[in-house]
């Protein structure tokens, strides 16, 4: 679908939808204002942005949400090097805040949709609705609400404000404790930061504010530490082959593993094999920083 961008103020006495757009951004293209409309919402389809609001500051992707709150100064654009594509709607009426009462959404900034989730191809199938209707055809404006309403109704499933209610009710050092849990049962499977943002019903900015916060690294950087410690005790405690090692670690392949064990001890894991336990020692505790956030 092409870009595309139209103020609609349609109304029916209940919700109104004020505008709706998709684009592609160059890479050029800033938005800094003052919110007008009740809730702008936008769903990033592709590439890579970014979002600041209240003195917070966000690096969004595929699948994340942002959402633009009246009277708010937001300020928001796209990276230099994979500028996102962005769709929204604009949305406002005397009972939005009926229909979005049992919503995560007047609650949050940003939202990460679940990879099953329903409501992007919706959202797109809505606004490519929206860019061959007629705003003057009573059919067509019937179908606008009935698909508004939908829409609605999909994010409130997808969203709901008990998932808000119970992560809030959480503290911040507890969550973080959780999520460390989380991440130490599974480091070993294939399985990445998204996924812990959809087991605790948070962002995945949340999940890596967390646990820079409590444990001075990225999830990432959590993830490799726990899988290259325990490929190290199998090399130095067993007999088992290097594929098996990665195998058990997390790592689809030998050549993949043997690479991220060498950056992150210097040696591959044949040669580390054949270190003296002083040498280990040094491997172990005197490495190089190589990890990224």
């Amino acid at each position: 679908m092409n870009s595309y961008w139209k103020h609609l103020f349609l109304d029916n006495g209940d919700l109104s939808l004020i505008e709706a757009g998709l684009q592609k951004y160059e890479t050029n293209q800033i938005n800094n204002y003052k919110v007008k409309h009740d809730i702008v919402f936008h769903i990033v389809l592709e590439g890579k942005g970014h979002y600041t609001v209240n003195d917070k500051n966000y690096e969004l992707t595929a699948s994340d949400s942002f959402i633009l709150k009246k009277n708010q100064h937001v300020y928001y654009y796209p990276d230099k090097d994979d500028p996102w594509t962005i769709c929204w709607i604009g949305i406002g009426g005397d009972h939005l805040d009926t229909y979005l009462s049992n919503s995560m959404i007047p609650n949050v900034d940003v939202l990460t949709f679940k990879d099953s989730s329903p409501v992007i191809e919706e959202m797109k199938r809505f606004i490519y609705f929206l860019s061959e209707s007629d705003p003057n055809d009573l059919q067509d404006n019937l179908k606008t609400f009935s698909m508004l309403y939908h829409l609605l109704y999909s994010l409130n499933e997808e969203f709901p404000l008990t998932n808000y209610q119970n992560t809030k009710a959480i503290s911040e050092p507890r969550l973080a404790e959780k999520i460390y849990s989380y991440i130490y049962k599974n480091f070993h499977s294939a399985f990445t930061v998204v996924d812990i943002a959809e087991e605790f019903n948070i962002s995945r900015n949340y999940v890596f504010k967390l646990c820079k916060e409590h444990y001075g690294q990225s999830p990432k950087q959590i993830i490799q530490e726990l899988r290259m410690n325990q490929a190290s005790q199998l090399l130095r405690g067993s007999n088992s082959q290097v594929k098996e090692i990665a195998s058990t670690v997390g790592y689809r392949d030998a050549f993949s593993f043997s690479k991220m064990f060498k950056e992150y001890y210097g040696y591959s894991p044949t040669q580390f094999r054949n270190l003296t336990e002083e040498e280990i020692d040094k491997a172990l505790f005197i490495r190089e920083e190589f990890l990224k956030v």
